[in-house]
């Protein structure tokens, strides 16, 4: 039998991170940046900035979680997405996506966001002097909220015999649950669907529902564009490969809850 394909790696790396079990965190962190590189290796070859990235922890006054983060930055990616808020559509993505709106645009960056915020750990007290061994404690189980978020999209790359419609229907509903209906939710979620790619081996994957492109192509696009100038108002120390590994990530994440084509999952003849 095969070994597991690279997306699937990371996907099931990225979903232990939030599974509240008993894992090191350095375990984890080896695991999502392992199958991170070997996307990104498959995917973008030597363009691939991943390795700016890792899993690391943040402290809160709510508590303390798991995400992917720039590495020498300390700053995690959703926080980065959010003030990305309204930035202008890049030219490359423009390019490679003519028939994309500056609304649809806007739509896969808050979805992204989402999901990798969605895909973070429960927060867990912070340790303090009393806590003699914290890295052993189990991290908190995902909430109802967000568990189902997450399975509505391990439903899109892992169960093909559900209709689209209502892999669509999962994936917004779960979003506003864990996001809640506001304005800008409510309007990127109805920008959304899962549609297949095209034949011979169709397979389902996150679209944006009126041009039709998936929003891993988008992200993914958009790799090499300048840092917008709204994110660097807020982070003024951040660079351009930085900014690229946060485009790459953001885009290989979502492709590895993509379907993936038969093609690519038949087993080979002995």
């Amino acid at each position: 039998m095969n070994p597991r394909s690279p997306r699937t790696r990371l996907r099931d790396a990225l979903l232990r991170v939030g599974e509240g079990r008993q894992v090191p965190e350095a375990d984890l962190r080896t695991a999502v940046e392992n199958a991170l590189s070997e996307l990104a290796q498959e995917t973008l070859g030597e363009r691939s900035r991943v390795g700016l990235v890792t899993l690391g922890s943040e402290d809160h006054s709510w508590g303390r979680n798991l995400g992917l983060r720039i590495a020498d930055y300390d700053v995690g990616l959703p926080d980065l997405l959010w003030a990305a808020d309204e930035s202008a559509l890049p030219p490359q993505v423009r390019e490679s996506c003519p028939t994309l709106g500056q609304d649809e645009w806007e739509a896969a960056l808050l979805v992204c966001k989402l999901i990798l915020t969605v895909l973070e750990s429960e927060p867990e007290p912070v340790p303090d002097d009393a806590t003699q061994h914290p890295q052993c404690l189990p991290r908190p189980a995902r909430a109802l909220t967000r568990e189902r978020f997450c399975q509505s999209l391990v439903a899109i790359a892992e169960r093909p015999e559900l209709p689209q419609d209502e892999l669509t229907t999962q994936l917004r509903t779960t979003l506003l649950d864990f996001a809640s209906e506001t304005p800008d939710n409510e309007e990127a979620a109805q920008l959304i669907a899962v549609l297949p790619t095209e034949q011979p081996q169709p397979a389902m994957r996150m679209c944006l529902s009126r041009s039709r492109v998936s929003l891993a192509q988008v992200l993914l696009s958009a790799d090499g564009c300048s840092v917008p100038g709204c994110v660097l108002d807020e982070f003024p120390d951040l660079n351009q490969d930085e900014w690229n590994a946060v485009i790459q990530v953001s885009g290989l994440t979502l492709l590895a809850f993509e379907a993936e084509p038969a093609c690519a999952t038949r087993q080979r003849p002995r």
